[in-house]
């Protein structure tokens, strides 16, 4: 359950002039499917099992950010920082990870990811789901 309602999320997305600060915001569960948070700063949020389907992510900082279980389907994620994020069981199908940087970010075999993206070129590393903690 996420900390932030859905109409304190749309007014701080939908009102702000600029990118919206989320930095550590616990969003766990939140159902964020197509909102803009291009630019968002993100770090360290926990966004565990979020409902990010078709999310603008794009340019956001989500270094250090729990998105363990997250749905990321179709989210735009161009240039979005992921340096350290949890990435366990998270569905990235289909998202747009271009120039995204995900190094020492972390993935198990439950996470899937785009079509021919390699999580290991890009700097993430794989993690065992059991030393996962």
């Amino acid at each position: 359950m996420s900390e932030f309602t859905q109409r304190d999320i749309y007014l701080l997305v939908n009102l702000s002039n600029g990118p919206v600060w989320l930095a550590r915001a616990n969003l766990e569960g939140a159902h964020l499917l197509r909102v803009n948070l291009e630019g968002a700063d993100l770090e360290g949020a926990n966004l565990r099992g979020a409902e990010l389907m078709s999310a603008n992510l794009a340019g956001a900082n989500l270094d250090r950010a729990n998105l363990e279980g997250a749905n990321l389907v179709g989210a735009k994620l161009e240039g979005a920082k992921l340096i350290g994020a949890k990435l366990n069981r998270a569905n990235l199908a289909g998202a747009n990870l271009s120039n995204a940087t995900l190094g020492n970010a972390h993935y198990n075999s439950e996470t899937i990811w785009p079509k021919n993206f390699d999580p290991d070129e890009a700097g993430a590393f794989f993690v065992d789901v059991n030393e996962w903690t």
